[in-house]
């Protein structure tokens, strides 16, 4: 290949890339043993601070340990406005464990685009408005779910997000002992 990867952009039609990392590239040999460039970005981009970085992992963690309590707790802890009553608060708790009890025999991080679709509508239901933050990281989550499952069908993210948000988890000190097994 010759030239630079802004150079592949100019021969597809309707494609813009301005920032192309490293880790936006996948390298992968075809079945007759060509090498495939496959380029990936969700194109989302949010800036988070550590706070937001730390409220990220902890409802994440809740979500892939199975605490829909706890992920919608946190959910409305970061929230910006709150106008539902107690009982509001219940019914999305309730709501974001139903989610959680539903997936036992699934992989929520594989599953993300559908509750995402449940918690937006809960959130509207019981008037928890959800942080902006929360909402691109789960929306750039779904979309490298779907790149990953495409590239890769036999990979189960869940098994390799586990260990990862469990270590991001120690490096910021958050303790939550409960785990999915």
């Amino acid at each position: 290949m010759h030239g630079t990867i802004h150079d592949i952009y100019k021969y597809l039609p309707n494609q813009t890339e301005s920032c192309i990392l490293s880790g936006n590239i996948i390298v992968n040999k075809t079945s007759n043993g060509e090498l495939c460039l496959n380029l990936i970005d969700c194109g989302l981009v949010v800036e988070m601070g550590p706070e937001d970085h730390k409220n990220l992992i902890k409802i994440l963690g809740a979500f892939i340990k199975r605490d829909g309590r706890q992920a919608a707790e946190l959910m409305i802890d970061t929230s910006k406005r709150v106008e539902g009553t107690e009982l509001d608060m219940e019914m999305f708790s309730q709501g974001i464990q139903q989610i959680c009890d539903d997936d036992l025999n699934n992989n929520f991080l594989e599953k993300i685009g559908d509750y995402l679709a449940d918690i937006c509508y809960m959130a509207c239901k019981h008037k928890v408005k959800l942080e902006a933050k929360f909402i691109n990281a789960a929306l750039a989550c779904e979309i490298m779910e779907g790149i990953a499952s495409a590239l890769y069908p036999e990979l189960t993210v869940q098994s390799m997000a586990l260990p990862i948000v469990i270590k991001a988890e120690m490096l910021h000190g958050i303790r939550q002992a409960k785990l999915p097994w």
